[in-house]
């Protein structure tokens, strides 16, 4: 029996059972984590309920001492923000670190990506190591790229344009999400403006013709916010290239493309110091980005414009996928236009249906 009368101590905390428990004792009762060992060892798979009550285990044992009770740390979230400074500072080393660490983590985030969305479909892994890279890469743009002096007052505005655009959008997209759980409309309404109704397990709520979930946005994508998810693409792809291309012309040798636009030459030097080093990878890691950003750009243009969804998409046969859709069956297909119309004025023409409801 718990006695709630008596204050935690730094070392304390309620479990998730709600009993009273000690960091001290964390590998204690750990049936979940025995289990799973157990499996490792002997070379037996282990069942997904089994890899959910470990990560649920770990979850709630992992904690640090604080006043009035240890604090829970969410391990899957706190992972970018050690994750991505460290691949920058080690590839920053050398031009084979880069290759080692950039590799490195793409190969761990193919491999962790299924895991965590079948193990803990809540995780904010994703959502997390968004904004670390934003934070990361803008901090090494301000303080260590800039005092090169190569940087113009006018572009690093220009930058903060692009920037802010991104980030308004990012902002309106999960705005007019919550507001339709606000809302807290069914099936009728729904019915009355022709929506498809799907149900995300990661928002838990009904989205009108839903598009997918996005983890790395932390936003169920649909048409009432699927042009701002458009937009914040556009706006994050043009400021990620618009940084690398600045950074690069100003840490490697540049020449001139046209006028006074310049594209870097020889980066032969950029290894020599460490904030040369490290402008130059984060430069790299920015031009990575903005390129993934560019085809999931020019794929939610594409599945607009077909009138498709991202699932219907990739239940496609490859044949009709490599066809860009035209070929296949499109029963939620109104023409070009109407498909764009549907996205760009489906605020204006639906939440009126929805306030009303």
């Amino acid at each position: 029996m718990n006695d709630e009368s008596v204050p935690l101590c730094c070392c304390e905390y309620y479990d998730k059972n709600h009993e009273r428990n000690h960091i001290l004792a964390c590998c204690c009762n750990c049936v979940d984590l025995d289990e799973a060992f157990d499996s490792l060892i002997t070379s037996r798979s282990i069942s997904q309920q089994h890899k959910s009550g470990m990560m649920s285990t770990l979850q709630d044992r992992l904690r640090i001492p604080w006043r009035g009770g240890a604090k829970q740390i969410a391990f899957d979230a706190a992972l970018p923000i050690f994750i991505i400074p460290t691949m920058l500072a080690l590839a920053s080393v050398s031009l084979w670190w880069t290759i080692f660490s950039f590799t490195t983590v793409t190969i761990f985030l193919t491999l962790i990506f299924n895991f965590l969305i079948k193990t803990i479909p809540h995780t904010k892994f994703f959502f997390v190591w968004t904004l670390t890279s934003i934070t990361v890469l803008y901090i090494i743009f301000e303080f260590v790229v800039i005092p090169f002096l190569e940087i113009l007052v006018e572009e690093n505005i220009a930058l903060s344009i692009f920037i802010f655009g991104f980030v308004i959008c990012w902002y309106l997209m999960k705005v007019r999400t919550k507001h339709l759980n606000k809302l807290g409309v069914g099936d009728i309404e729904f019915g009355k403006m022709g929506s498809r109704i799907q149900n995300c397990s990661v928002c838990q709520m009904k989205i009108p013709d839903r598009d997918h979930h996005c983890v790395w946005f932390d936003c169920c994508v649909g048409k009432h916010n699927q042009c701002l998810f458009i937009m914040c693409l556009f706006f994050a792809t043009i400021a990620l290239l618009y940084s690398s291309n600045l950074t690069l012309t100003s840490v490697c040798h540049p020449f001139v493309l046209y006028k006074t636009i310049l594209l870097p030459d020889d980066c032969s030097d950029v290894y020599k110091l460490f904030e040369l080093g490290i402008s130059f990878v984060s430069a790299l890691y920015s031009l990575l980005l903005a390129v993934l950003l560019f085809i999931l750009f020019l794929h939610q243009l594409l599945l607009v414009s077909l009138g498709m969804t991202t699932k219907e998409w990739y239940s496609l046969p490859l044949t009709s996928r490599l066809c860009l859709g035209l070929t296949a069956k499109r029963p939620q297909n109104q023409g070009f236009l109407k498909n764009w119309s549907s996205v760009i004025c489906w605020t204006r023409n639906n939440y009126a249906i929805l306030n009303e409801a």
